[in-house]
Formats: structure tokens, C-alpha cells, sequence
């Protein structure tokens, strides 16, 4: 069921009905039940994004991930390779990554994997609320309402596409629910 927590000042990033507003592969990205859905059913030899039609620079981002399978990821600031490759910041979501700050194709970990941090807050194939903030060269990641990655960051790019990851691999699911945007 659909649920939209669009905060106060915040946008809703999904409708809830249809993939209206993202760009991706319609046979990888779904909507169920009011949920982005991105699901593979054979092993997937490449990394596949369903990504925003729309570039932000400065914002608060917040949403929900449930993963049931291998690994995911938010790109946030990314752009969009000739080949449908995303490359830019990546809040992961994983085994032994989720809360990391990853940099898709470019420079990889900028912030690492804490397990004593994540391993107490997370919800193992369940929802995890992910809030990213993006302001000039500031990225600020909040897992379950714990700050996992903080960094100053001149080098990052100061805007780009939104996405989500299907991770190459075995046969997975991640979904996606409640996702909105405060642009600053």
C-alpha cells in the first residue's frame, strides 16, 4: 500500500502509481503496492539505475529501502554515462555497506562501512530510513536516525541525477517507498 510521507516543505519523488518522472529499464523497475520495486530474477551482469528525469544540486533527500537480496544503493549528484552507467556519490545499501558513502565509477569509498555502528540500528530485510543531505561541497548521510557518513568534499560534484540501484549479481529485490526531496 502506498504510503506518502511527504514531510513538511518537502516533495514527493513517486506518485505511487507508475514510474512517472524516473527514467529506467521497465522490465527491472516496478511499482507494487505503492512501492518502487526493482527485482531481478536471473543474475544481472551490469549495475542497472532507475534514475530521476530531473538534475538537483542542493537538498535533503529522505526515503526508505527494504533489500532483500545482495546490494543496492541511492546515487545522489551522479550523471548518466553513454551507456546508461551511473557514476557520482552512492549512499550504499548492503551487506557489510550500508551507511558507507561510495563514489559509483569515480574515486570509490570516501566514507567506509562501520559495523559497531550499523550492525545495532539496522532492520535486516526490512525498512531502513536513509536521509542524505547535499549542500555545496557537504554530504551528510543519516541511517535510522544515526549519522553514518559526514564529509566536506570540494572535489564532489555539486549536482546531478537521483537513482537507485539494481546491483549486478544474483537474483535480488530492493524496494523503495516514501521518497521526497527538499531542494535548498
Amino acid at each position: 500500500m502506498h504510503t506518502d510521507s511527504a514531510k513538511s516543505g518537502f516533495s514527493s519523488m513517486f506518485n505511487g502509481k507508475d514510474l512517472t518522472g524516473w527514467v529506467g529499464d521497465p522490465n527491472l523497475w516496478k511499482v507494487e503496492d505503492g512501492v518502487l520495486v526493482g527485482r531481478t530474477t536471473e543474475d544481472l551482469n551490469y549495475n542497472d539505475f532507475l534514475r530521476t528525469e530531473k538534475e538537483y544540486d542542493n537538498f535533503i533527500l529522505y526515503g526508505e529501502a527494504c533489500l532483500r537480496g545482495y546490494n543496492s544503493g541511492i546515487q545522489f549528484r551522479s550523471l548518466v554515462q553513454e551507456d546508461g552507467h551511473m557514476a557520482g556519490y552512492q549512499a550504499d545499501i548492503g551487506d557489510g555497506c550500508w551507511g558507507a558513502l561510495y563514489e559509483e565509477m569515480l574515486r570509490g569509498h570516501l566514507v567506509h562501512y562501520r559495523p559497531e555502528l550499523i550492525e545495532s540500528i539496522l532492520h535486516f530485510e526490512d525498512w531502513n530510513q536513509y536521509q542524505i543531505v547535499a549542500v555545496e561541497d557537504y554530504i551528510l548521510q543519516i541511517l535510522n536516525g544515526v549519522v553514518t557518513a559526514e564529509l566536506n568534499d570540494p572535489d564532489g560534484a555539486r549536482s546531478g541525477f537521483i537513482g537507485l540501484q539494481i546491483h549486478s549479481g544474483p537474483p535480488q529485490e530492493v524496494a523503495f517507498r516514501n521518497l521526497c526531496i527538499k531542494e535548498l
